[in-house]
C-alpha cells in the first residue's frame, strides 16, 4: 500500500511539473526577460539573467518580454512644428535606440516594457521642436546642412538626457544609434498659400514681361517713324510720294508674295494686289 502511494505521489509531481512549466525561445537579435510570479512560494519580480538564443524551460506562472537587441527605428511624425518665422510645417522625423547586450532585464525592471513611450518619445518630439523652431522655412525645405546640424544636436541632448535619467531614477541601458530629420512639407493650408502666392508671382512676371515687349515694340515703331522722316526729307519727297516709295520697297522685298498695297496718287485711295 505504502508502494503504491509513493508511486502515486511521484506521478502526481511527474504531471505537476510537465503541466506547470513553459518554454521560452527568444530568436537571434533577441533577449527574453523572465518575470517570476510564483503562485504559493518563492520570490518575484525580474530575473537578472536574460534568456539569449536558444530554447529555456520555466514554471507557468512566469511571464517572460521579448527584447529587441538590434537598432530599433521609432518614426515620428510631427505635425505643425513653427519655424522661426511661425511658419507651421509637417516633419517625417526618426530616433534609432539600440538596448545594450545582457542589459534588458535592467531595462524591464527600471523602466517596463513600453520604455519607449514612458520616457523617451515625448523629449525626442520636445528637442526636435525646439531645433526647428531656430530655422527658417526655406532652410527646413531645402537646406541638408541645417538638416544635418538638427540631426546632431538632437542626437547629442538624447545621450545627454538618458545619461542624466539614468543617474536619477536606474540605469537606462540604451544607446542612441542615430537621429534622422527629414525635409519639411507644407501642410494643407501652408501648401495653399504657396501655390497663390506663386501664381501670383508667375502672372505679374507674364505682365511686366508683356509690358516690357509693348514698350519696346512702341520704341522700336517711334525709332522707325523718325528714321522714315529723316530719309522723306534728305529725298525731299512729299508725304504721299514717300508713302508710294515705301510700298514699292515692300513689294521688292516680298519675292512671291501676295500682297495688297494702297495708293494714295492723286487723293485716289486705289488699292492694288500685286502677285510677284
Amino acid at each position: 500500500m505504502k508502494k503504491i502511494f509513493s508511486i502515486f505521489v511521484l506521478s502526481l509531481v511527474m504531471v505537476l511539473g510537465f503541466t506547470s512549466c513553459t518554454s521560452v525561445t527568444p530568436d537571434a537579435g533577441q533577449e527574453a526577460v523572465l518575470v517570476h510570479k510564483p503562485w504559493f512560494f518563492g520570490t518575484g519580480g525580474v530575473d537578472n539573467t536574460p534568456v539569449e538564443t536558444g530554447l529555456e524551460y520555466t514554471w507557468l506562472s512566469t511571464d517572460y518580454v521579448i527584447v529587441s537587441m538590434l537598432p530599433q527605428k521609432f518614426d515620428e511624425k510631427l505635425d505643425d512644428a513653427t519655424s522661426n518665422d511661425n511658419t507651421l510645417l509637417d516633419f517625417n522625423t526618426q530616433i534609432q535606440l539600440q538596448v545594450k547586450d545582457n542589459k534588458s532585464p535592467i531595462l524591464i525592471k527600471n523602466y517596463g516594457e513600453n520604455w519607449y513611450e514612458r520616457v523617451i518619445q515625448e523629449v525626442y518630439r520636445n528637442t526636435v521642436r525646439g531645433y526647428i523652431s531656430n530655422f527658417g522655412p526655406f532652410d527646413l525645405m531645402s537646406n541638408r546642412e541645417v538638416l544635418d546640424s538638427i540631426n546632431v544636436a538632437v542626437k547629442n541632448d538624447m545621450v545627454d538626457y538618458i545619461a542624466s535619467l539614468s543617474g536619477k531614477y536606474g540605469e537606462l541601458p540604451v544607446d542612441v544609434v542615430n537621429v534622422v530629420i527629414g525635409r519639411a512639407i507644407p501642410n494643407e493650408r501652408q501648401k495653399a498659400e504657396m501655390d497663390a502666392t506663386a501664381a501670383a508671382t508667375q502672372a505679374k512676371r507674364t505682365e511686366e514681361s508683356r509690358l516690357e515687349m509693348l514698350k519696346a515694340k512702341e520704341a522700336a515703331e517711334r525709332q522707325r517713324a523718325v528714321a522714315d522722316k529723316a530719309y522723306q526729307e534728305e529725298l525731299g519727297l512729299t508725304t504721299d510720294q514717300f508713302i508710294q516709295l515705301r510700298a514699292w520697297e515692300i513689294i521688292k522685298d516680298k519675292q512671291g508674295a501676295n500682297i495688297d498695297v494702297m495708293f494714295n496718287a492723286d487723293n485716289t485711295n486705289k488699292m492694288w494686289n500685286i502677285r510677284r
